[in-house]
């Protein structure tokens, strides 16, 4: 594949765990973001672990909408991408996901009330990725400078 392909990747090529969301969800009248940390990534679906005690979280519903952007300068990949929503609070699959994040995150730890997983199915979008580090940031700002903009970099599809 050569760097002006309009391809589709699942989320798992272009998301790790770490990596931070803003994640967009329906509260009144348009989206409100927040910016939530990856435990984990599976081709289309993110897990995220969260605090059911935040007044947002507590509205959310099985099902309900919501818009996805990143935006990762240290790999030069940015992305947006629509899904739906999931809530668990099985404890077994907290424990698997927990993580240095988490750890930081949660005031009394593993121990903390309120802890649960957000499931973000996603349903499709669109990625961009450019070469990384400083001699591929350069290589595509010279592409992109003199006239070869669509071969300095790649994009396409999120695969839902």
């Amino acid at each position: 594949m050569n760097d002006t392909d309009d391809s589709t990747k699942p989320l798992d090529e272009l998301l790790k765990a770490g990596s931070t969301l803003m994640v967009g969800t329906s509260q009144g009248v348009g989206l409100e973001f927040h910016p939530m940390t990856v435990a984990r990534v599976r081709g289309s679906d993110i897990e995220i672990l969260l605090d059911t005690n935040e007044v947002w979280v507590a509205a959310l519903t099985d099902g309900d909408p919501v818009t996805v952007t990143m935006s990762d300068t240290r790999a030069n990949t940015w992305l947006w991408f629509t899904g739906s929503v999931t809530l668990s609070t099985d404890a077994e699959l907290i424990d698997e996901l927990w993580n240095p994040f988490a750890e930081a995150y949660f005031d009394d730890g593993r121990q903390s009330s309120g802890i649960a997983v957000m499931r973000i199915d996603g349903d499709g979008g669109r990625y961009w990725t450019s070469p990384s580090g400083r001699i591929g940031s350069l290589v595509s700002f010279v592409k992109a400078k003199f006239g070869d903009a669509e071969s300095s970099g790649e994009h396409g599809d999120v695969a839902g």
